[in-house]
């Protein structure tokens, strides 16, 4: 029944993304911005540096290594001395995979599972639970969570920011609430934006293509080595993937613009604020039930969906072993869909105090999350009551990493302790283990609880579609309140090393159990007279009814035949037992589980420098099927040849999806599976 909830699209090609209103809001907040700022002394752009000092692309294995990651506890510490299965796509991998989109970034994540739906629509898990959207998954962009408590998930149909400004992506597969708190169940994805400091000057970039119809994303960058600012815009339209039964319905386009700004203040104080603005007409086709008459209609039409936010992140140096870090955010969006419509405005504190003592590396963290909203009905048949609430998180996070044999062997335990405003109080503890035999080995163990709590899906929702037409019959899918938080107990155990000074392993296998999983419950049916005609009525509620147990592997190696060639490449295994609970009388959810998510995947990518400037990169995809949804297994290819014309100019042509003319990744609802279409796009890039 939630598969009924997928949002598919029509998107009239002569449309404007922004409406007029919306066009006067960004331009308004653009201009305030620079005169709030001010002029500045603008340089040239310089190449992106990691802490070595060095551009990344010319960072040896055993530096990658060395990369600081922030994700697994919120303060820098280096990918070797990270006791959880952590992957960084760095600015370079990013750069050189020719992707469009924050998804197909994803694909190159060992243990992360992709499908796309249809041209704007994905699925994305960690570790299973592949779903379109990803209720099971913390999603971030520079600490800012874009997790919906409406449907419990993320639409990743607009999130989105400048390619060429993220300056890496760091994932983390495996259970992250002890300091992220709920949801962040079977991962966490960090998208972390460059500072403004590492993007002055100019960049533009345009191109197009079949799917990838037409682009262009701007960039200005200016300051001084104490402040520093820039100021984007993108938009693109894409056109719609392969349909079987005729023209597609799935166009989609977009605008978003936003700017950041870094300070570098006395005594090493520094202060970043940020914002984005966007706007996304995307094409929808979906199954609408109505009571009078009794009927079930396909529409096609246009979803409109508009937002912004604004990010302030302050971090003070106390001394020599202590800082504070102070982050605030507000999070607008405005979703209209074919059958509803959402406003939602979310508040956010976070509260983070850090101290070494010795052989303790303390963090301490208090947090609080407002997130009013107001649902707006517009067809009879979906609805939340009431259609204003707000939904409330207060938390706290305690961590102590233990240094037993100092730059040996650590232990790191702690938890979250977190009240929300639909299931109360859980607390989400955790203990990590970290062995560094040699300085080019990591061997690391984990023990981590972590809860996925209701969203308003589970509490006051009812939505309604018609089964029978002649009786009439209706089946009703009912979330009353009467649903548990989904719990994670996970068993993680890694090993890292470089071998040499060309072949990198990285190794995590886990063992999950989850409980009080979602379910959907049968019920007698009954006569329902209001509204009329009368009518038979199924009821379907949401309750906790499923356990399930998943397994696997995830190998991650890289080897450098030569300094001018890299490879990179994984592989991930899972499996998934699912079952119903005593008293559970759930008809779908167990082969939902089971098969949607592929047992094996497999990524090579091969980078090459060829000479006269000119660069060669090719990926290769293997995707078990997916039998519960009847997708068949598949292997595609991607390609990009980019030459680096002048020192200010590059041209790039990128083909995706290159073995077959179509695929299917993932079923559509209503209307089939959408096949995803071989694609090539050319692309002028202008940096100075």
């Amino acid at each position: 029944m939630l598969a009924c909830l997928r949002f598919s699209t029509h998107v009239p090609r002569n449309g404007s993304v922004l409406c007029p209103r919306r066009k006067l809001a960004a331009g308004l907040a653009v201009a305030l911005f620079l005169l709030a700022v001010g002029p500045c002394r603008s340089r040239a752009g310089t190449e992106p540096e990691d802490q070595t000092g060095k551009p990344l692309k010319q960072l040896t294995l055993e530096e990658l290594g060395k990369v600081e990651v922030t994700t697994v506890s919120k303060e820098p510490e280096e990918v070797w001395r990270t006791p959880a299965a952590i992957y960084v796509l760095t600015q370079e991998d990013i750069r050189r995979s020719g992707a469009t989109t924050l998804p197909d970034l994803l694909r190159l994540v060992p243990g992360v599972e992709v499908a796309q739906i249809d041209s704007d629509k994905w699925a994305v898990g960690i570790r299973g639970f592949g779903s379109r959207l990803s209720r099971s998954v913390l999603v971030l962009i520079d600490g800012r969570s874009v997790y919906t408590p409406l449907f419990a998930g993320v639409y990743w149909e607009v999130q989105d920011t400048l390619i060429e400004d993220i300056d890496r992506i760091e994932v983390i597969r495996g259970p992250g609430g002890t300091i992220w708190g709920s949801n962040a169940v079977n991962g966490v994805i960090n998208i972390i934006t460059k500072s403004a400091h590492d993007t002055h000057g100019t960049l533009a970039a345009v191109g197009g293509g079949n799917v990838e119809q037409g682009f262009t994303d701007t960039r200005y960058g200016w300051g001084d080595d104490e402040r520093s600012y820039r100021v984007y815009f993108k938009a693109f339209t894409r056109g719609p993937q392969f349909h079987s039964s005729g023209p597609g319905f799935d166009d989609w386009r977009r605008q978003q613009t936003g700017f950041r700004s870094d300070w570098k203040l006395d005594g090493g104080d520094t202060l970043t604020i940020q914002g984005d603005a966007y706007d996304t007409v995307a094409g929808q086709q979906l199954g609408v039930s109505f009571y009078s008459p009794p009927a079930l209609i396909t529409e096609e039409a246009n979803g409109h969906f508009g937002g912004g936010n604004l990010l302030g992140r302050w971090r003070h140096v106390l001394d020599a072993r202590s800082d504070l870090q102070l982050q605030v955010y507000w999070d607008h969006t405005d979703r209209h869909d074919l059958n509803y419509h959402e406003i939602r405005d979310t508040y956010d504190v976070d509260l983070i105090y850090h101290l070494n003592l010795s052989r303790h590396n303390f963090i301490f963290g208090a947090g609080m999350r407002q997130s009013p909203s107001h649902f707006i009905q517009t067809v009879p048949t979906v609805d939340f009551e009431p259609h204003f609430q707000t939904y409330s998180i207060y938390s706290g996070f305690l961590q102590d990493e233990i240094a037993i044999v100092p730059n040996r062997f650590s232990l790191t335990v702690g938890t979250k302790l977190e009240g929300n405003s639909f299931s109360g109080f859980d607390a989400q503890p955790s203990a990590r283990l970290l062995w560094t035999p040699s300085p080019h080995q990591t061997v690391w163990a984990a023990v981590t609880r972590a809860v996925r709590t209701p969203s308003r899906i589970e509490e006051g929702f009812q939505f309604t579609a018609l089964d029978i037409p002649s009786l009439p019959l209706y089946l009703r899918l009912i979330g009353d309140g009467h649903f548990s938080p989904e719990q994670l107990l996970g068993y993680e155990l890694g090993y890292r090393s470089t071998f040499s000074r060309s072949l990198y392993l990285d190794v995590a296998t886990f063992y999950n159990q989850y409980d009080d999983l979602l379910s959907v419950e049968n019920r007698p049916p009954f006569v329902e007279t209001t509204p009329a005609p009368p009518h038979l009525v199924l009821p379907l509620f949401l309750r906790n009814g499923i356990k399930a147990e998943t397994s696997g592997v995830e190998i991650a190696p890289v080897w450098e035949p030569t300094q001018r060639w890299r490879l990179r490449g994984s592989y991930s295994f899972l499996y998934l037992d699912a079952r119903r609970k005593p008293g559970s009388d759930d008809a779908s959810t167990v082969a939902q589980l089971e098969g949607g998510s592929p047992h094996h995947e497999v990524t090579v990518q091969s980078f090459l420098q060829l000479p006269k400037k000119f660069e060669f990169d090719l990926t290769y995809r293997y995707v078990a099927r997916l039998w519960q949804q009847n997708v068949p297994a598949y292997s595609t290819a991607d390609a990009r040849l980019a030459w680096q014309i002048s020192k200010d100019f590059e041209w790039s042509v990128v083909g995706q999806n290159l073995l077959q003319p179509q695929h299917i990744e993932f079923t559509g609802d209503p209307g089939g599976p959408v096949g995803i279409r071989r694609s090539v796009y050319g692309k002028i890039t202008f940096r100075r």
